[in-house]
Formats: C-alpha cells, sequence, structure tokens
C-alpha cells in the first residue's frame, strides 16, 4: 500500500528526466551566450543571431510537424510510413537550404557552418527515443550536444575566429545527431504499447504537421517578418528562444505521456510565469548576465517583452489540446497561413521594442482565435 502513493508520485513527475537535463542543456546554451556576448561585438553578434534565426526557420521547415508524426507512427509500429516522412524530412532540409541561401546577403564562407542544422535535424532519430518514453536519453542527448556546443564557444573565444562563432549551433546539432543515433539503435526498454485506436489517420496526420509547424515557426516567424536587421532585438530573440526551447521540451513529453488535465497545465505554465515575472521586474540584470555591454534598447526589448514565455505557454496548451483532433486538422495551417501572410503585408517595423510587443499582440489573437474554436467545437459536441 505505501508504494501506491510514491508510484502515483512518480507518475505525476515524469517530465521530471527531461525539465531538469533540458535545464542543464539550457544552461549549457546560457554559458554559450555569455561567452560570446562578452567576447565578439554587437554587429557580429547581431550578424550571426540574424541568419541563425533564419536557419531556425529552415529547420522548422524540415521537420514540419513531423516530429509528433513520427512518434505515433513508431508507437503503432508503422515504419514504414516513419521511413518515408523522414525521406520528405532530407528533401526537404534541402530546398529550405537553397533558400537560405539565397535570402542571406553574407557570403556563404560566412556563415556555411550553419547550413548544416536542417540536415541535421532531419537525419535525427530522436523520435524513436521519444515514442520509447525514455526521457532520460533525450536528456542526455540534450547535454552531450550542448557541450559541443561548449567546446566550440571556448575555441571561437580562445582564438577570435568569425568561422568557430557560426560553427557553435551546427556542433551542437551534429553531436545531437551522433548521440541520438546511438541511443536510438539500442533501447533500454521495449515499446510501450497503446490501447487501440492511437494510430494516426489522414486526418488527424494533416492536423498534426500544421500544429506543430505552427508551433516550431512561432520562435522565429515575427522575428525574421517582421523585424529588420536590429542587433538588439535578435539579442533579445536568444533569451526568447531559451524559453521557447524548454516549452518544446515540456510540450514534447507531455505528448508522448499523453497528458492532459491540470498536472499539464501546471507544468506548461509554471516555468514560463516564473521567466516573464523575471523579465518584467529584472530585465536589466538578465541582460548584463548574458551580455558584456547590454545596449539601454536591448534592456527595453526584454521588459517590453516580458509576457512572450507565458503567451507561447498558453499557446502551446491549446495546441496540445486541439493537434490530434480531427475536426481541427485545418485550423494550425490556416492559422500559420494567416501569420505569414499579414506579417508580409505589415512594412517593416523600425523600433525593436515595437516588433516585440506586435509580436505578443499577435500571440494573444492566436491564443483567442483558439480558445474561441475550441469552445464553439465542445458546445456543438454537447448540444449533438
Amino acid at each position: 500500500m505505501e508504494n501506491k502513493p510514491r508510484h502515483k508520485l512518480s507518475q505525476s513527475l515524469y517530465p521530471l528526466w527531461l525539465v531538469s537535463a533540458n535545464l542543464i542543456a539550457r544552461l549549457g546554451g546560457m554559458i554559450i551566450l555569455v561567452m560570446i556576448g562578452h567576447a565578439f561585438a554587437s554587429d557580429m553578434l547581431g550578424t550571426y543571431f540574424s541568419i541563425l534565426a533564419l536557419v531556425g526557420l529552415a529547420v522548422t521547415a524540415t521537420q514540419a510537424g513531423s516530429g509528433p508524426l513520427l512518434i505515433r507512427f513508431a508507437q503503432s509500429n508503422h515504419y514504414r510510413s516513419a521511413l518515408g516522412i523522414v525521406i520528405i524530412r532530407l528533401l526537404i532540409a534541402v530546398i529550405a537550404t537553397q533558400i537560405v541561401m539565397i535570402s542571406t546577403n553574407q557570403p556563404l564562407i560566412t556563415y556555411w557552418p550553419l547550413i548544416l542544422m536542417p540536415m541535421a535535424a532531419a537525419l535525427s532519430p530522436d523520435w524513436m527515443i521519444a515514442a520509447r518514453t525514455e526521457f532520460s536519453r533525450l536528456g542526455a542527448i540534450a547535454v552531450i550536444a550542448q557541450l559541443a556546443g561548449i567546446s566550440m564557444a571556448i575555441w571561437a573565444v580562445m582564438f577570435d575566429h568569425a568561422i568557430a562563432l557560426f560553427a557553435i549551433a551546427p556542433s551542437i546539432s551534429i553531436a545531437g545527431l551522433i548521440a541520438s543515433t546511438v541511443l536510438a539503435v539500442n533501447p533500454s526498454k521495449p515499446q510501450p504499447v497503446f490501447p487501440p485506436g492511437h494510430s494516426s489517420n489522414q486526418a488527424t496526420t494533416f492536423g498534426l504537421i500544421g500544429f506543430t509547424l505552427l508551433a516550431g515557426c512561432l520562435p522565429n516567424l515575427d522575428f525574421v517578418l517582421l523585424g529588420q536587421d536590429n542587433d538588439a532585438l535578435f539579442m533579445a530573440q536568444r533569451v526568447f528562444l531559451f524559453c521557447a526551447g524548454l516549452l518544446a521540451a515540456i510540450a514534447s513529453t507531455l505528448f508522448a505521456k499523453r497528458q492532459s488535465g491540470a498536472l499539464r497545465d501546471v507544468w506548461l505554465f509554471f516555468p514560463m510565469a516564473a521567466i516573464s515575472l523575471v523579465l518584467m521586474i529584472a530585465p536589466d540584470q538578465v541582460a548584463m548576465l548574458i551580455y558584456a555591454t547590454p545596449s539601454p534598447e536591448l534592456i527595453e526589448v526584454l521588459q517590453h517583452g516580458a509576457l512572450w514565455p507565458l503567451l507561447l505557454a498558453l499557446l502551446t496548451r491549446q495546441i496540445l489540446t486541439l493537434q490530434e483532433m480531427q475536426t481541427a486538422a485545418w485550423l494550425g495551417w490556416a492559422c500559420l497561413v494567416v501569420l505569414i501572410a499579414t506579417a508580409l503585408l505589415i512594412s517593416p517595423i523600425t523600433a525593436a521594442t515595437d516588433v516585440i510587443v506586435f509580436a505578443q499582440y499577435r500571440l494573444g489573437l492566436l491564443i483567442v482565435v483558439l480558445v474561441a474554436w475550441s469552445a464553439i467545437t465542445s458546445k456543438r459536441r454537447v448540444s449533438a
């Protein structure tokens, strides 16, 4: 009888493996950010972060919502379908890389390591590990990858090599690819068995891709499409990407375990609410922790964007709720198209603070749309 409460507690705390390891990995990312933030000039960092944001969109396009889909295929033993998805990811990676090269006005010799990242994302078999709910292994992969990035950052700082600066993020991706490949082929526990009815049909597949693509694009979309080459904006974005990465890790854990209810909301909201509070109260301390001489504009962007992590958590909650509903299969795609179309119609915004405020307005509007749609469909089900 005494084991039951402990078992129940362990069941409710299962994301701690991934969250704690991911925090260690994010700490590695923060260490990298502090190292290069104190070693390289703002214009060099601005160029690096702006190209990295564009490559981030290419990585998102490569994965294109396929992570959750591949997890579901693995959990239902549809590995032939999973192989087809991986081949499609490789084709998208090649196309996305070409688009990045066309869209970037910097010489290829400057940033060429970054274009390795979409291919690494396409080939990564971390979805096989997530499907087996081996969350401790996912955490280990993140730690190994960050150690590789820290090593590259040390090289970049010690020898003041611009090419090493641009190789930091790719070294993380490639180390993660190697580690996940080694661990994916050697499972530590058998595949979990799920009850019938969990295999994806065409409607759920379409919805999963749309919603996951929407969630993956949001951390970079407005910064790339609304902002200009503003160093303060893209330096601030690194802080917001830290939040987005942590939130994505938590969400993937909740997705693989099919978690719902209050426990899901606690895991999503509490970390992001804490970060939003820190950004609201002490943005100057956060900026000075990361960068040697943060500009007043950078501090203003962080403070004006304090609600961004919490809004992203609210949106992630709605996406987790809707992404496997057949009746919502088109909704994620529609939201993504509207976001891109409206961003292209808006004139570039000059002030970095205006960009982050406008991005938050767009997140809030998206939340309202998804909540309203969910409420309407729930009402219809009750009426039926």
